[in-house]
């Protein structure tokens, strides 16, 4: 298994997870609004929600088998799971294109990028990712969703273009019941998608392979 050996990576990435593993207040609080009304991105504007340290190794090592070199991620947040993706691009000399809604989430992701030294491997896109990732090259190798769950979908019909045979998709909170329309899309197309069924996590997680 491939491993993080950079020593700056690995501090800044241990010090983000300590600061996620506190945050359960915060996520319940920002959570909490949905008894009244839809939940908004804005809800969440002082949350983690980020990847597992389990997760954030399994994709590293995977992308570094791959040797993927054209990243794509929707749903930056503080940037944790950038990071894992930035860590593999250094290696196979890759570029991560990530898009992030918030602006102050942007903020502090550049920030924890630089800390960890991997701005240069990373395009951080601001904004709306239905428009932030309209102009991703051709020949994604790996596209990793874990943003706002009901975009699923929209995202992934946008990017199918773009996806060639073998790309991988790694999904988080498959579980939520708004990610259901993204998950019958795939099941729906059989000679398009393969559920790889390798990896799972709290919450629900997915590895779907593009066959054709």
């Amino acid at each position: 298994m491939h491993k993080i050996k950079d020593k700056q990576i690995l501090e800044t990435l241990n010090g983000l997870h300590k600061k996620a593993s506190s945050q359960m207040f915060t996520v319940i609080k920002g959570a909490s609004k949905a008894i009244f009304r839809k939940l908004e991105p804005s809800d969440m504007k002082d949350a983690f929600i980020s990847i597992s340290k389990d997760q954030g190794e399994f994709i590293y090592d995977l992308l570094v088998q791959k040797q993927a070199k054209n990243i794509v991620e929707f749903g930056t947040s503080f940037g944790i799971s950038t990071i894992y993706l930035a860590a593999a691009a250094k290696e196979t000399n890759g570029q991560v294109i990530s898009s992030e809604l918030l602006a102050n989430k942007c903020r502090i992701a550049q920030e924890n990028f630089d800390n960890a030294g991997l701005d240069k491997w990373i395009d951080l896109r601001e904004g709306d990712a239905l428009e932030t990732l309209k102009e991703v090259p051709d020949g994604i190798d790996f596209l990793l969703l874990d943003g706002w769950n009901e975009l699923y979908l929209p995202i992934v019909k946008m990017l199918e273009p773009k996806l060639k045979k073998g790309t991988l998709i790694y999904t988080d909170n498959v579980g939520f019941r708004s990610t259901k329309p993204f998950l019958k899309f795939l099941k729906s197309n059989p000679e398009k998608f393969h559920d790889k069924k390798v990896y799972n996590a709290k919450g629900g997680a997915s590895l779907i392979e593009v066959i054709g």
